[in-house]
């Protein structure tokens, strides 16, 4: 399998992360397990349709083009045949910028793309599939993402800024203490933070500072956990133990020998340039 990602745009770098593609064929089922990325997602599949199981859902069927909402819990997806994958990660604020729809509603879920972009989806859809190549596909995703930034400006800056600074420092910080800064009193910004972001500012700290202690373990089946809390920003190992048990169910020694993320199997991942993608 080949995972590859794509820089976006600076003028969309408050609200996109990154674009991606992912290929690949399965030699029988398979399924593959996530952490909560503390990211949002639009995706266009492809390739041959699959399932997912969450906190929400057992082998719950995902639409060919959607929108992913706030994880806030491990998943899995439920993969046979062709992988054939693309889209966009989203920073946490972009989908109600885009889309002025309150993100709580999309939290764990997988909405079908047509039913929020009633306008453009059909099309876009389309010219998805007739595109000839990963580069003009991801061209189209942009193209779209900056007709929304230059027509639609929902969210409120001092949450985007918030958001943000929250996923930036990997949830590394004391949100109590990080409100004192906020210019707007500590339960109007708390209630524009989940309609916006889809969780509490709490909540979001802790699924970004948990997604971000698995990716120090992705792909390795042995790893010093000491330095693992350390690093993923945890202060004593019962809240490090006490997250594990509730986001994947497992103490982190176990998550670390039996985990089945995608950075396992995969071959290939890089990060293309955007002289090189500009280029084609």
């Amino acid at each position: 399998m080949q995972y590859k990602k794509f820089k976006p745009d600076k003028a969309l770098s408050e609200f996109v992360e990154c674009y991606f593609s992912w290929e690949g064929t399965t030699d029988g089922p398979r399924d593959l397990e996530s952490p909560p990325s503390a990211l949002c997602s639009l995706v266009f599949n492809l390739g041959d349709a699959y399932e997912i199981s969450n906190y929400k859902y057992e082998r719950n069927s995902v639409p060919k083009t959607f929108i992913g909402g706030q994880a806030i819990k491990n998943y899995t997806l439920h993969l046979e045949g062709n992988i054939s994958m693309i889209g966009a990660v989203l920073k946490p604020s972009a989908l109600f910028n885009f889309y002025n729809i309150p993100m709580y509603g999309f939290t764990g879920e997988r909405i079908d793309f047509l039913e929020v972009e009633k306008e453009m989806g059909a099309d876009i859809q389309c010219r998805m599939k007739k595109a000839v190549n990963t580069q003009k596909r991801i061209a189209i995703i942009e193209e779209y993402f900056l007709g929304r930034l230059a027509s639609t400006n929902f969210a409120t800056k001092e949450i985007v800024k918030a958001a943000n600074e929250i996923y930036d420092k990997k949830g590394h910080l004391n949100v109590l203490e990080f409100l004192e800064s906020v210019p707007m009193s500590r339960r109007n910004f708390e209630r524009k933070f989940l309609n916006e972001v889809g969780v509490s500012p709490k909540t979001y700290a802790k699924i970004r500072r948990f997604g971000n202690t698995c990716l120090l373990m992705s792909g390795k089946r042995e790893v010093n956990l000491m330095d693992v809390l350390h690093e993923g920003g945890y202060y004593d190992q019962s809240h490090f133990i006490k997250d594990f048990k509730y986001f994947s169910g497992r103490t982190p020694k176990k998550y670390a020998k039996t985990n089945v993320e995608l950075a396992n199997y995969i071959d290939q991942v890089s990060i293309v340039e955007r002289r090189l993608f500009d280029e084609n």
